[in-house]
């Protein structure tokens, strides 16, 4: 990283970042292009590291890519504020991001499966609990990230910097 005074290398600071995020877009290799996906997803870091869940239906473009086994490298980025100071003629944006790679898996057996949707779920209703619908757990493929390298950016500065 260029501008060292911004990395975040704190694992417990860049989950927190990751948190903070309501979506995450992957990228796959492709032809002609690199394929993007964004999606809403759920995070979790243990001992083991950071692992990103995701879901999705059972049709699309998307699975010609979600290979288990395939590398992917994801971004998502919060905390977005325009600093602009008129008289000086100076505008930045500040902003918290993380980008990294890992390989995805595709989760099959049901329990597991719910438990995933589940910390998606949790990660968009942190202030309230949220029943889902099991009858969409069939209906509904669902997939992990292992995380393999993680990086983390913060950039909060003033219109003075």
């Amino acid at each position: 990283m260029r501008k060292k005074n911004r990395e975040v290398t704190n694992p417990a600071d860049i989950f927190s970042i990751m948190q903070a995020c309501d979506r995450a877009v992957l990228a796959f290799n492709a032809e002609p292009a690199p394929y993007l996906l964004p999606v809403n997803m759920g995070s979790t870091f243990t001992e083991d590291g950071f692992t990103l869940y995701f879901h999705g239906a059972t049709e699309g473009c998307k699975y010609a890519y979600l290979r288990d086994g395939a590398t992917v490298s994801f971004e998502m980025d919060c905390h977005h504020e325009l600093i602009a100071d008129q008289a000086r003629g100076y505008c930045t944006m500040d902003y918290d991001a993380v980008i990294g790679n890992g390989r995805v898996y595709e989760i099959l057996p049901p329990a597991e499966k719910a438990a995933a949707l589940q910390i998606i779920v949790d990660s968009h209703h942190v202030d309230e609990a949220f029943v889902y619908n099991p009858a969409a757990i069939p209906r509904t493929r669902v997939f992990k990230v292992e995380v393999n390298h993680i990086t983390g950016k913060s950039k909060h500065s003033s219109a003075t910097s």
